[in-house]
């Protein structure tokens, strides 16, 4: 297909996901949309990932292969927006995998959604490695503004369930590749703050599974996320308007006393207290941040003892899952 009959450029940076990037480029091709182009970004793989692609890539002419030094996956991504064209831009995690409705039901919105919609997003399920697919993640829908997406902690949650106007790029910029962690957050905060459509608006529709339990994950390096997030709420949360700028630091409280890094919890709940303890009182994440809080760091051992013996069950019994369907 042409590149000027896309109405979706579909971008899928991917290092070292050569068991997994076959089945995310299939749910592509399975689109009911069949308007895009596809680029997927080899960021320096060492295993058998661009191969993959090779393979894909000589069964649809719609899919592309860009091969580059190992960068991490924003400048991946800038990569594959530099390398495309189309109006609208949809990012892929090589080990994620989207349901055939995905294009169409994310332009569908992006059509018809009142008020100036930059981007759209979809609800999550959860798979294993092994692809089976074990939950959902909860996820607002309708509008989001940026006082929402900081007070319900980027409700998007997973990069791969956007659909983002090419435009929201060409106002504020592409991905911050200086920052170690939370750089879709980043970009989304962006958009919000200083794009002419800074909406973004969630599809009650579940279009989209994120696997889960791989290891080396970004995320996984909570300090390094912490960091980045801390910059992120001191820049952007004295911009909220409609809500408090107390509530974009409660849920990053609950988590950061979660792993035990107490010294960035107790200063973002100064900050999240600063909205009143009575209204942190209506809500799940302002109750728990409060009895976190409260605890007192000898308290907070016990929390995080119940809590991770809890967590610990659980995730045997999904181990055990896992080694019965491997």
């Amino acid at each position: 297909m042409p590149k000027n009959t896309a109405v979706v450029s579909v971008i899928t940076p991917a290092y070292n996901v050569g068991r997994w990037i076959g089945e995310a480029i299939d749910s592509v091709r399975r689109q009911s949309e069949g308007r895009f182009e596809y680029v997927v970004v080899d960021d320096g793989s060492t295993d058998d990932t661009a191969d993959v692609v090779r393979g894909r890539a000589a069964l649809d002419a719609r899919i592309r292969l860009v091969s580059t030094t190992n960068a991490g996956s924003g400048a991946a991504r800038n990569l594959g927006i530099a390398e495309t064209t189309a109006p609208f831009v949809a990012f892929l995690d090589g080990d994620d995998r989207w349901h055939p409705e995905f294009l169409r039901r994310q332009l569908h919105t992006m059509h018809t959604a009142p008020g100036p919609i930059g981007a759209t997003f979809c609800h999550t399920r959860v798979m294993l490695e092994s692809g089976r697919v074990v939950g959902p993640r909860w996820q607002p829908a309708g509008p989001c503004d940026m006082d929402r997406f900081l007070a319900e902690n980027n409700p998007t949650h997973n990069g791969s369930s956007l659909l983002v106007r090419r435009s929201c790029f060409d106002e504020v910029g592409v991905f911050d590749t200086g920052i170690a962690s939370a750089v879709d957050l980043e970009m989304w905060l962006r958009i919000g703050a200083w794009s002419s459509t800074p909406l973004f608006y969630g599809i009650r529709r579940y279009l989209v599974d994120m696997r889960l339990m791989r290891t080396g994950s970004i995320s996984a390096n909570r300090a390094a996320r912490y960091e980045a997030l801390d910059k992120m709420l001191t820049e952007y949360a004295p911009m909220m308007t409609r809500l408090h700028p107390g509530l974009a630091y409660v849920q990053p409280a609950v988590f950061a006393y979660r792993d035990g890094h107490d010294e960035i919890a107790e200063r973002w709940a100064r900050q999240a207290l600063t909205a009143g303890p009575t209204r942190l009182a209506r809500s799940r994440w302002g109750q728990s941040l409060l009895g976190w809080h409260g605890a007192g760091p000898a308290g907070r051992v016990r929390m995080r003892a119940a809590r991770d013996g809890a967590r610990a069950s659980i995730y045997g019994g999904i181990s055990k899952v896992m080694q019965t369907v491997s």
